[in-house]
This record gives C-alpha cells, structure tokens and sequence, in this order.
C-alpha cells in the first residue's frame, strides 16, 4: 500500500497525506482540508474519473482481530465493564462469533444465551398468551448496524475488519416469527448448508476448514439444536449465504441436560477445610486505617441524622422501578448447591416459575431421592424478604406456578440457591444414605467437573526477629518491647505522683 496519497480541490491544488494502513479517511480528510485552508465539515472524499485501485493477492494465512463484545444490561451481570474480549481469526464468522462468546470458548469462560433468545408476544396486548417470539442478535459497530442473519454470516474480513481492533455493541431485537418457527427454518438451513459442503467443492481454500473445525468445537456448551440465529424472510437471502463456511449442527453434546435445559455440574470439594482457610494472608491487611475511620465515622453521622419517611407516591414509584428493572432481566444463572456440596448451574427466564426450578432440581435427583420432600432457600443480598436474623435475611422459594423466579421473587443475576431438607431427621436419614449412594444422577455426577480456583500468591514471610511486633507499633507495647510491665510487677505501691509532702 502506498504511503501516501493526492488530494486534490476543485482548483486543482494538491495536498499529500501521509498514509498507514490503519488510518481511517477521516482523518485523511482533515488533513487535506487543514492543509489547503478549508472546512471539514462542508467538504468530503470521492474517487476521480479514471482512478486506478490496486488489486492485490491477500495472505492465505487468515490474520488475527481482536474482537470486543459490549453485553446488554441483562447480560453483563458478572462481567468486568460488561465488555467480552478474544481474538479471533479474520475468516470467522460474527455468527460464530457469538457463538463462540455464548459457549464460553470465548470471553470469560461462562456460558450465556446471547442466539436462542425468546420474549412472550405483545401484539397491542391481544397476543401475550404464552407464545414466544424468536430475539434476533444485533451488532453494531463504527455506526453500522447488523441485524439480518446474512449479515451475521459474513466474516470479519468480509467487513473490512482484517487486523487490530473491533468494537461489537450487542442488543437484542423482537421479531414477529414464532420462536419454533425460526428454530425450524435455520435448522433446515445449517442442514442443507452441511450436505452442500460435503457433496460439493471439497476443499477450496484453507479458511473454510478452519472454520468448520472451530465451529464443531464451539457448539459443545451451548443449547446446540436450539441455539440459533434469526429466520430469514424469504428463500433468496438464504441461498445467497451457500458459500458461507459453517459447519452442520451437532446432535451430542457435552453438556448433559435436565428439563431440556443445559447445565453445568460441579464436583463436591475433596477437602474439609474451605479454601480461604488454607491460604495465608497478612495481618497487616486487617488493621484499620484512616479512612475507614473517616467512612465508618462518616455513616455514623449519616445515620443519627433524621429522614422524612418516603410518601405513598414515592414508595409506589419505588415499586414501578423496581419491576421495571427485573423485566428488563432477559434470564439468570441459578446455581443449586446439595448438601453434599455438588453443584449445578443453569439459566432460567422470565417465564419460569418456582414450580418450574422445583421440578429442574427434582430432575436433577436420584430416583431414589426424587419422590422425597426438600425446600429450595436463598441467604444473603438476593433474598428478597427483609433481615430476621443474625443469620442475615433468607427467601423460601415455594413450589407454586404463579409465583415467577424473577418478577415475583427478585431474583436478578447469579443466583445461589441451596437445597436442603424438610426437617433434621430427614436430613440425618439422607445423609446416612448418601454414604453409599451419589444424590445426583448417575449421568450428572460423571461430568461433573472441578471448580476452577484462581491461584493467588501466597504472603512471603519476613524475618521479624529485629522488627517490632504489631502490638507495638498499635502503641500496645507488652513487656520487653519498651511498655510498662503489666504482669509480674510490684502491686499495691503508692505511685510518685500521689504522694503527700513530709517524711520520706
């Protein structure tokens, strides 16, 4: 590429720019218009009569683009900045992007539901019965917006996004196809699509292999079958979209299901001993200091001033917001813990309710723990109910249809749900039985996986033989380190100061 180019007025004066290969045309236009005295904004680029454009080979090898997804509200919960970071080849597509990001094999390593989505119908209120109507994924990016699924198969070089960096804004958009209904059509399309790629060219270039290998690698965590993008209007646009390297839906997976619905398992811990117990830390770390008196100070003044109770107006806005807030809550990721401290995670929408979380856990059981009772209780911020307790605030779940996990319960974000028994006798009688038998499915408990723990370092321990102890520097000085001998001292003497004027 050249390093440099012309720019020429309508009086024929010139005014070379120097050029690099990431430098936008906007930057070459002020440029120009800086250099021949003109205003920017009244003025634009266009190609001469008779412009020659270079036309190039480009590398077979597909370049390397770091890729930045900016989550909705309803996804970021979790996220540093709410913001998703990877790179990716520039042969990939934005749907496997996403798709990628969705598993987990991208990003933070979570999964999420960012192309299955679906919201109940509206329709002006008259078709909200239940139907659920199909959220197509929208990207936007330098003020372009991508919403059509042939929009998402082009590849990040098919938008000019061959190197460095790129910044994808997500949303999500209501259409008015039923959500069984795109799922079909796009699964007809990714079948069609695998019986096209194996009959006919069978290798033409080098990046259409690489992306049916990333592709099979990515569709493991995620709902596979279900997880797909927006069905197209008519059948031109999807055969335009042949020659785009995806692979065919898988049919196994990894991720084992319950209730229809993936999730996650996770083994019990192997030690007795919780894992901040054993990792060493710095005294020094948990002494308080200026600040935090200053805060704590400041809150106390903070609390013994008087303040107007809210009025009935002001309590029911409260309220609308509130409910305004948990309906923008696309889904949450509901962890459940057993008593033998295995977990399972997995996500759950608006429209599930307690009786359908009862029925997830109960599917998650032994059939021989299935038929027995159990309560499902969440501790600490999420509880919706006020504190009762030194314990802090708790939340029955109940087993009912009409109450919603979200709407009804609050429940918003990452969710810890614990699962315990009715009462201590039974609890004793399916602790006893666990000994010999595992409380999760057989086929749970075979894919369950180790948490993973992030390594801190340890504090190195310092020679302290010549340095002073903690007490002391906190002005609490023991015997031998300077201080008054508070043990093993004379008692019952008279001190100097109290002494009267007379015969010593």
């Amino acid at each position: 590429m050249s390093s440099h180019v012309v720019v020429i007025d309508s009086t024929a004066r010139r005014a070379t720019i120097k050029t690099n290969p990431s430098k936008p045309l906007a930057d070459v236009l002020q440029e120009a218009c800086r250099k021949l005295g003109l205003d920017a904004s009244q003025y634009g680029l266009n190609l001469s009569s008779g412009a020659k454009l270079e036309l190039v080979q480009l590398s077979k090898s597909p370049s390397v683009v770091t890729v930045a997804l900016q989550l909705p509200p309803s996804e970021a919960q979790g996220v540093p900045n709410g913001r998703l970071l990877d790179k990716f080849p520039s042969t990939t597509t934005l749907w496997l992007v996403l798709r990628k990001f969705e598993a987990g094999v991208a990003g933070n390593g979570s999964t999420r539901n960012l192309t299955a989505r679906a919201a109940p119908a509206t329709d002006n209120g008259n078709n909200g019965t239940g139907r659920l109507y199909y959220q197509t994924p929208v990207l936007q990016a330098m003020g372009r917006e991508l919403s059509y699924f042939s929009d998402l198969q082009k590849s990040l070089a098919q938008l000019g996004f061959n190197s460095g960096n790129v910044l994808f804004r997500l949303s999500f958009r209501t259409t008015k196809q039923p959500f069984e209904e795109a799922v079909a059509m796009i699964d007809k399309f990714f079948e069609s699509l695998g019986e096209e790629n194996k009959v006919g060219a069978p290798a033409e270039t080098s990046a259409p292999a690489t992306s049916v290998n990333e592709s099979t690698q990515v569709l493991e965590p995620a709902t596979t079958d279900h997880a797909k993008a927006e069905a197209m209007d008519t059948q031109d646009d999807i055969t335009q979209l042949a020659e785009v390297p995806v692979s065919e839906v898988q049919t196994d997976t990894v991720s084992p299901l319950v209730s229809d619905r993936p999730v996650t398992v996770y083994k019990p811990p192997t030690n007795t001993t919780p894992q901040s117990a054993l990792t060493s830390y710095n005294e020094e770390d948990y002494i308080p200091s200026i600040e935090h008196a200053k805060s704590h100070q400041g809150r106390l003044n903070q609390l013994s001033k008087n303040v107007r109770l809210p009025s009935d107006k002001e309590i029911a806005e409260k309220a609308a917001a509130e409910q305004e807030r948990l309906a923008a809550i696309a889904e949450i990721d509901v962890k459940v813990r057993f008593p033998e401290q295995s977990q399972v995670v997995a996500k759950f929408k608006q429209t599930d309710t307690g009786s359908t979380l009862y029925t997830f856990v109960r599917g998650c059981l032994n059939t021989k723990f299935a038929n027995e009772k159990f309560l499902l209780v969440v501790f600490g911020a999420t509880a919706k109910q006020a504190r009762t307790g030194p314990g802090g605030s708790s939340q029955t779940i109940p087993d009912s249809d009409q109450q919603y996990l979200i709407k009804d319960q609050g429940l918003r974000g990452r969710v810890l749900v614990n699962f315990t028994w009715i009462d201590n006798n039974q609890a004793s009688a399916m602790a006893a039985a666990t000994r010999t038998t595992t409380l999760l499915k057989p086929e749970l408990s075979s894919q369950a996986q180790d948490i993973r723990i992030p390594t801190v370092p340890g504090v190195v321990e310092e020679d302290t033989k010549d340095k002073p102890s903690l007490m002391n520097r906190l002005g609490m000085k023991g015997e031998g380190e300077g201080g008054s001998k508070s043990l093993g001292g004379k008692k019952g003497g008279v001190p100097k100061w109290l002494k009267l004027p007379g015969k010593k």
